[in-house]
């Protein structure tokens, strides 16, 4: 193969690859609460916006606060695909809490995260 040939088909195949790895690799685009908010009251509901549809069966999070771990409701999808959500059933006191998340896309590998958030009066 002639080298200029070579380095064509070198720089297709890696594009191809990284357009593929952009099109499917989850990364958390939004969420409710947003990382580092202070809501003046507890958040009846908890959603987190990804980049791609998640695999549900795959997909989970929790919150901790200053008094341990917050009861959810299941964590299901949301009204987009990429969407997946659950109500805040137990109480929240003021206080910073921790979301911890992790998903994954069909046929991909998980990934994690997890940022805080505070709720400035208990519900």
């Amino acid at each position: 193969m002639r080298p200029t040939l070579r380095a064509f088909a070198t720089l297709l195949l890696t594009t191809t690859a990284l357009a593929g790895w952009t099109l499917f690799h989850l990364e958390l685009k939004g969420s409710f609460p947003a990382a580092d908010a202070a809501l003046a009251e507890a958040p009846p509901e908890i959603w987190l916006e990804f980049s791609v549809a998640p695999d549900m069966a795959r997909t989970s999070f929790s919150v901790r606060g200053p008094d341990g771990n917050v009861a959810l409701g299941t964590v299901k999808a949301g009204d987009k695909p990429e969407v997946v959500k659950a109500a805040v059933t137990g109480p929240m006191a003021a206080g910073t809490y921790t979301l911890s998340w992790a998903g994954a896309p069909v046929d991909d590998h998980v990934v994690r995260g997890r940022f805080t958030f505070t709720v400035q009066a208990a519900r």
